[in-house]
């Protein structure tokens, strides 16, 4: 199953406005609250799965405040809705998966963040869990509920999920009392692979500092262990004989030193014979070559046959695809330097799918890889960005694709002739949204100290001056693109930033350095972050090119993003109230070196590797250490159950800004996490961002 994560790995690695594009007042939102609905009410497909004996494929589809499980089957692919809901009790579609021959999809309802307990923006006086549910792809029966757990994956004829601290499965054919225990404690496996013959499977399991691969045979009384030792293994890959399993392993963790989980470390392929445990090592890199969170794990390592591997590496400083015979010798890149791959499918034993940025860094295009010969055919395809590739079988690969007037959607492409064989629009989800809109421009802009980022600039109609917004996406392992995003938190952000433009606004979305597409050494940037703000560099260049136009009223810039975008919108007006007239700060870090209590969070402090040695330093780089310099009146929103950015950091902000003086609104949604599940969450922050700016900045 593909789909994004909070940290994504690669560039694109958690909307259209109604109307054509004139000048309007920016004093206001727009008054017809239909159009707020159709802002928000783009399709979008969210995650992909594939089955594994058939050209059938599922996906979830996200529009406004419904989730949709969607199924087709070749040769027609003609789509069909499995299941819809709404998001009004807080629990969408969150997964899906599908069985080896295509006849049953199962998904998940709710947003889990500890042992399977759901967040309940609804706030249910029952409180919600993450539910799993099964559905016959060619039956009209109602979805059938199994009950409490996450994970769901298919394993011959039984669907298999995680429940407390267990791995249980199902049949598929029988009915819920019919659920068992499969594995003790199997719930704290990761990476669970099924083996060739579907008697095994082979997983990781994380000791807290180091991590085996472990292969449990059904019916067996205990685990075979077969990769032990001080490093972290990840990424068990059965061979096609199942014989042997490839792994990689990255360093254990040494107990008196605190990682920032965003850097690279080295890496290592290996190869362990299952029935002996005797390993051999393939490749090690002199360097740092990987960061753990990969937007596409499975683009690590893979098997393309019995005696050859594929894997991703960057020890070069780009992320590339490298292939190396299972016996040893040297790897071979496959890939181009200077580009990154951001996924890769396997079609068959000799040829790859890979998305990436070869032929234009800005956006994502998709290749299709021949290893007999070494050649690299482009796709074509109109869309813009592409992600969630997932290969079928009979060399079907789906993805979704979309442009800079519409979300990505749903395509399954026959990789022997390139034959589309269905291409999703907007209009197949009753959506009317309009077309006829120029996509952003992309311009160069150039920091004070010559690091260079790119950026989208949005424009409106009319010679200006008009007041103007910098856009700060989050993460920072994200990139923005001309077009709308693959996750749904980002095209929703770059819906807004295009309906700001269509209200009058001249809109710049500023990839900053940390973000992913150009490189580890952007990624990875100098001072980044708490070492420096170093990337704080790149918001003030975009501000001070946006001064020098003509056709912006340099007294009217402001700036609005959130997470790490909030950080930055907090360091703009903390550190440059003579530059920033005004900001709107979603669910920001505002001090680096204050780490959540809060069970089970995130905690960017030490998520991001803040020592207590370093917590003066974190402090210095953070928008609270010159709060005393704010001046400019801020918006700040936040869910108060987000799990990755503690809300306090909202509430202690609030409170030092009102002592000084300081215009600021606060908003708080009660039960919303991070990336806000119900629709009316973000139809708040939109009301209300819209708002804020046409009373701050009006012309």
């Amino acid at each position: 199953m593909k789909g994004t994560r909070w940290f994504l790995r690669l560039p694109s690695v958690l909307a259209l406005a109604a109307g054509p594009l004139i000048a309007g007042p920016a004093s206001a939102a727009p008054k017809d609250p239909s159009q707020y609905a159709r802002l928000l009410d783009f399709p979008i497909t969210l995650t992909t799965a594939s089955s594994r004996n058939s050209d059938a494929f599922a996906w979830t589809i996200r529009q406004g405040d419904r989730t949709k499980v969607m199924f087709a089957r070749g040769p027609a692919f003609q789509p069909l809705t499995i299941h819809e809901r709404t998001d009004h009790d807080g629990q969408p579609v969150t997964a899906v998966a599908l069985s080896a021959d295509g006849a049953f999809v199962a998904f998940l309802t709710g947003v889990g963040y500890i042992e399977g307990q759901a967040h309940n923006p609804a706030g249910l006086i029952d409180p919600p869990a993450t539910t799993v549910w099964i559905a016959a792809t060619q039956s009209n029966a109602p979805p059938r509920k199994i009950g409490k757990g996450t994970g769901p994956e298919f394993l011959r004829t039984r669907l298999i999920y995680r429940q407390g601290r267990d791995l249980r499965s199902v049949e598929l054919s029988a009915d819920a009392a019919n659920d068992q225990l499969l594995l003790a404690g199997g719930a704290a496996f990761g990476d669970v692979q099924l083996s060739p013959d579907s008697t095994a499977i082979a997983f990781t399991h994380d000791r807290g500092g180091y991590a085996f691969v472990g292969v449990y045979r059904f019916g067996a009384d205990r685990i075979n262990w077969v990769v032990s030792g001080p490093d972290r293994a990840a990424s068990p890959v059965w061979s096609p004989d199942g014989t042997q399993l490839a792994y990689v392993t990255r360093p254990g963790r040494e107990h008196d030193k605190v990682y920032d989980r965003t850097e690279s470390e080295p890496l290592s392929v290996h190869v362990v014979d299952v029935r002996t445990a005797e390993t051999r090592t393939l490749w090690q890199s002199q360097g740092v070559a990987a960061m753990e969170l990969m937007e596409d794990p499975d683009s690590a390592l893979r098997w393309m046959g019995n005696d050859r591997l594929v894997f991703l590496s960057e020890h070069d400083g780009w992320a590339r695809l490298y292939t190396i015979a299972a016996a040893g010798g040297s790897p071979t890149a496959i890939t181009p330097p200077n580009c990154e791959v951001a996924e890769s499918e396997q079609i068959d034993a000799f040829e790859l799918f890979v998305i990436h940025n070869c032929t234009d860094r800005h956006l994502r295009q998709a290749s299709i890889i021949d290893l007999r010969n070494g050649k690299t055919a482009a796709v074509a395809t109109a869309d813009k960005v592409l992600a969630n590739a997932v290969a079928g079988a009979n060399g079907f690969v789906a993805f979704s694709g979309g442009d800079a007037n519409a979300a990505p959607l749903m395509r399954v492409l026959q990789t022997s002739n390139r034959r589309v064989a269905l291409a999703e629009k907007p209009a197949d989800h009753g959506y009317a949204g309009t077309t006829d809109r120029a996509p952003p421009a992309i311009v160069l802009l150039r920091a004070e100290d010559g690091v260079e980022v790119a950026a989208q600039l949005f424009m409106p109609t009319g010679k200006g001056p008009h007041p103007a917004v910098i856009y700060v996406h989050g993460g920072p392992q994200r990139q923005m693109f001309p077009a709308y995003h693959f996750s749904e938190y980002y095209a929703r952000n770059y819906a807004f930033n295009r309906e700001l433009a269509r209200l009058g606004y001249v809109v710049l979305s500023v990839n900053f350095r940390s973000g992913v597409g150009y490189g580890r050494a952007f990624r990875e940037a100098a001072d980044r972050g708490w070492r420096g703000a170093s990337e704080y560099r790149d918001v003030l260049a975009a501000a001070r090119w946006l001064a020098e136009r003509d056709d912006v009223d340099r007294a009217k810039i402001g700036i609005w993003g959130g997470s790490y975008g909030g950080l930055l919108t907090a360091q703009a007006l903390a550190r440059n109230s003579d530059l920033f007239a005004a900001g709107v700060s979603v669910h920001g870090v505002y001090d680096w070196g204050w780490p959540s209590a809060k069970q089970g969070h995130l905690n960017p402090s030490r998520f991001f590797g803040v020592s207590d040695d370093d917590r003066k330093r974190a402090f210095e780089a953070s928008p609270l250490s010159r709060v005393d310099q704010w001046k400019s009146p801020v918006l700040l929103f936040s869910g108060d159950a987000d799990m990755n950015v503690d809300v306090l950091e909202t509430v202690d902000l609030a409170q030092k800004l009102r002592a000084n003086g300081v215009a600021v609104e606060t908003t708080l949604v009660p039960g919303e996490p991070h990336g806000f599940i119900r629709n009316e969450a973000w139809f708040r922050l939109w009301k209300e961002m819209s708002a804020f700016f046409g009373e701050r900045l009006k012309p």
